[in-house]
């Protein structure tokens, strides 16, 4: 994402929550649930989108809504940690 599209941290996109998320992979998946929930809230108080569609959205409409592709990977990641404690406890 970040090679081809350009995206980085603190541009409003779905890297905001995606790189976290993938940065805490390896101590959990509800780690990186936690991780990727906290970056996608975070882009609703970021009012500068440098990348995306939200590039073309003025200030006051971007402040205070989450972007949806960062929220689309929080979510991700949550049910991805929900089928893992599903998984467990049906494996006990």
């Amino acid at each position: 994402m970040q090679q081809i599209g350009g995206a980085k941290l603190g541009d409003r996109t779905l890297v905001d929550a995606l790189k976290p998320a993938l940065d805490a992979l390896d101590d959990s998946t509800a780690s990186a649930a936690r991780a990727a929930g906290k970056g996608a809230t975070h882009t609703a108080t970021i009012v500068k989108a440098n990348a995306g569609r939200a590039a073309y959205i003025n200030a006051e409409q971007l402040r205070g809504h989450i972007d949806p592709g960062a929220e689309a990977v929080a979510l991700l990641f949550e049910e991805l940690k929900v089928f893992e404690e599903l998984e467990a406890q049906s494996a006990k």
